[in-house]
């Protein structure tokens, strides 16, 4: 029986005896799930893709075996037995003892509650989050604590698995630079994890001998977790033990990058916190973290990309697979890029706010917006409506010069705490630019202006659809726009100023600018 059909069969009720349903279904690049009310049985897929190996049914039955042995280490009472997949007519049975022709093996796991699965309860925006965290971060510190060191066989060192890791890496994304992935992230990223390794060798080292790399889980996100009591964590790699084997940092990274990656850096300060009272001193991790938040997003990107390129995906799945893939490749360069004062420039109807609200979410950096704070300056809710003529009302020259004038002070307090900052506004006038690029030189950060331009068809366009909408505190309007154009001083000559054209893909335009802003990263820059 090829895959397909007994993919078929299992989503049958009538394949597991004893069971209810209905039966669901979720796929990944390497495995099938089937959930019944009760169950979940997991059928590995038949794919080689170099670090796994899966095409054999021997190798399909260890892995198994493997994947029950190890995740009862973090959720025991949940992985109960391999089962076998025979064949009975034009259909199959899954179980232990059955008659007919064995076709695969499955692991068989107990159901746990969906409604306590830590992604579920991010999406839910569940109260309390921040004080699960810390229960988390306790649990999962202690299990940290307890791992057992590993039992080397290959004779590497954890820096030689470090560097393997990252080479097969590179190499396995360097087909889809130009589809999930720019070209100037995979020679950014290359580049800093040379450097990294070799600058960090000692410190990989040291941590080796004092007992910090362990037998950890290796595939630590929300999805993976349930928050019952006790705490469930499922799904380890059981595949490859390079993978699995690692820097506790690195086994906690994975789980930090999740979070940013969904929005909620709050909920990752509250676990890094609670995880760092558990485990106890640890001077190496403040170095170490970043690095391996841009592995663990590095890894992701991957394995949707791969997932892209998988034919028995259905054509939704790719889809959403690509954009996943680019945010996080995304979010990994945004790991590279220094404290920054970044600044939109450009005309009303650009796409100002839509660049800077998506930049601003994967570097996790605060959003300053003049046409916001214009109106709250002028006892205005945002989203009122003002119909002044250009440069006069709220719009004056005086309530403009307020308006920048704030900008600065709530963008240089900002700063100086080591954040980067995002400053939505047009940013007509050069001398507003020179201001903030003053205060930028003034806090030691670096400083990008991002002179948004676009054909005049879509900058139409995207005014008469805002005037329609009214869902935006801007009160751009196409009568305006060339009182506006004939005021507005090119940027075009300064220093530190990215064009684009917004009339491009979204997510692009931001993977351009992440990596012009990373190649300002001291030891990221050009030779010339």
């Amino acid at each position: 029986m090829d895959a397909e059909s007994l993919h078929k069969a299992m989503l049958n009720l009538e394949s597991y005896p004893g069971e209810t349903g209905p039966v669901t279904f979720k796929e990944t690049h390497i495995s099938r799930l089937y959930f019944t009310a009760g169950h979940v049985y997991k059928v590995k897929k038949r794919v080689d893709f170099g670090f796994l190996n899966f095409t054999s049914l021997d190798r399909r039955r260890f892995y198994c075996q493997e994947e029950l042995r190890l995740n009862r280490r973090f959720c025991p009472g949940t992985y109960l037995e391999i089962v076998e997949a025979r064949r009975q007519g034009t259909g199959c049975r899954v179980g232990s003892g059955l008659a007919g022709d064995l076709v695969d093996y499955a692991v068989r796991m107990k159901r746990l509650p969906q409604e306590r699965m830590l992604d579920v309860l991010i999406e839910t925006d569940a109260p309390n989050l921040r004080d699960e965290m810390k229960r988390l971060g306790r649990h999962i510190g202690n299990l940290h604590l307890e791992s057992a060191p590993p039992q080397h066989t290959s004779g590497r060192t954890h820096a030689d698995v470090v560097a393997l890791n990252w080479e097969e890496n590179l190499r396995q994304t360097a087909p889809f630079v130009g589809s999930t992935l720019p070209p100037c992230a995979q020679t950014l990223v290359a580049a800093h994890v040379a450097s990294f390794i070799s600058q960090c060798a000692d410190l990989l080292r040291q941590r080796e001998q004092s007992g910090f790399v362990i037998d950890g889980h290796g595939d630590l996100h929300a999805e993976h977790i349930c928050l019952s009591d006790p705490i469930c964590i499922y799904d380890c790699i059981e595949f490859n033990e390079r993978f699995r084997v690692g820097d506790r940092i690195a086994d906690l990274a994975f789980l930090l990058m999740d979070l940013e990656h969904r929005n909620r850096r709050d909920l990752a300060e509250s676990l890094l916190s609670s995880y760092l009272e558990t485990t106890g001193p640890d001077p190496g991790w403040p170095t170490l973290l970043p690095f391996y938040k841009i592995y663990r997003a590095w890894v992701r990107g991957k394995v949707l990309s791969f997932l892209t390129h998988d034919s028995s995906a259905n054509q939704t799945e790719r889809k959403s697979a690509i954009l996943e893939a680019r945010n996080y490749f995304s979010l990994a360069i945004s790991y590279l890029c220094p404290p920054a004062l970044i600044l939109t420039c450009g005309l009303m109807g650009v796409g100002k706010t839509a660049i800077a609200g998506k930049l601003a979410q994967v570097l996790g950096a605060p959003l300053l917006r003049s046409d916001e704070l214009r109106k709250r300056l002028s006892g205005m809710d945002p989203m009122d409506r003002d119909r002044s003529d250009f440069g006069q009302g709220i719009y004056s020259a005086n309530m403009s010069e307020k308006t920048y004038r704030t900008l600065l002070a709530k963008a240089e307090e900002l700063l100086v705490r080591g954040q980067t900052v995002i400053v939505d506004a047009s940013f007509a006038l050069r001398l507003n630019r020179d201001q903030f690029r003053q205060t930028a030189v003034k806090t030691g950060v670096a400083f990008c202006i991002i002179w948004m331009t676009c054909d005049e068809k879509t900058i139409q366009n995207r005014l008469r659809q805002r005037q329609t909408a009214e869902e935006d505190a801007s009160d751009g309007r196409p009568e305006l726009l060339d009182r506006q154009r004939n005021v507005f001083q090119n940027p075009e000559r300064e220093p530190n100023v990215l064009q684009i054209d917004t009339s491009t893909d979204i997510v692009y335009n931001v993977e351009l600018i992440l990596c012009n802003l990373a190649e300002k990263m001291p030891g990221n820059l050009p030779d010339n």
